[in-house]
């Protein structure tokens, strides 16, 4: 592993749930393909995609939203609020990729120049960027329950591993930062669907 490579993942693994920076939180970290990997932490509404080029570290974000089957009036009204977002928040980019021409954020950052603090920096702007692009589309609604459903995704996930109930309670105040009344109640809802085996991505 080349040292560019190793200090981001270093980076990204590293750090304390309670700190300031986005770049300071202890992301999880694994490797999808050669030279690329996904980090999530339960406070970020985003996977992030990390790929390593020869030249470049490449910062992904993907939106979830398909543009080829929309109609002529959608897709220009999306590429319109998405391309005045291109200008107006700086380092990252929205991009079309896929066979279905999903939406993409991104930031290209230098590796011979690449420091921690421009690394947070390409972290903070995809955030900014993201938030933005809900409000310019007006997915509000939508991108809340998919936040919801995917912090509920990783709950399952540790109980499915045998999680106890304060190891629960720990993770959805201290990791997410939710209140310990929101996070008893999600966690009974979770626990209540799950002896009822109900899909606990949705209530």
């Amino acid at each position: 592993m080349d040292d560019v490579k190793a200090k981001v993942l270093e980076w990204l693994r590293s750090g304390s749930d309670t700190a300031r920076d986005i770049v300071d939180l202890p992301w999880n970290v694994r490797e999808i393909q050669p030279n690329t990997y996904v980090a999530e932490h339960p406070r970020m509404p985003f996977s992030l995609l990390v790929t390593f080029s020869e030249d470049f570290v490449y910062l992904t974000v993907p939106l979830g939203m398909e543009t080829f089957s929309m109609t002529k009036d959608e897709k220009l009204r999306v590429y319109h609020a998405l391309l005045l977002l291109n200008g107006k928040v700086n380092l990252m980019k929205f991009f079309l990729a896929g066979m279905n021409d999903d939406v993409y954020l991104r930031v290209d950052l230098d590796r011979k120049t690449l420091g921690k603090g421009e690394f947070n920096d390409a972290l903070t702007s995809l955030l900014i960027g993201l938030l933005s692009a809900v409000s310019a589309l007006g997915l509000e609604e939508e991108f809340a329950q998919e936040v919801f459903d995917r912090i509920v995704g990783m709950v399952f996930e540790r109980l499915q591993k045998g999680a106890s109930r304060d190891e629960l309670l720990r993770f959805l105040t201290v990791r997410v930062g939710m209140s310990p009344e929101d996070a008893r109640a999600l966690l009974d809802r979770v626990l209540q669907s799950s002896d009822q085996g109900d899909d606990v991505g949705y209530f």
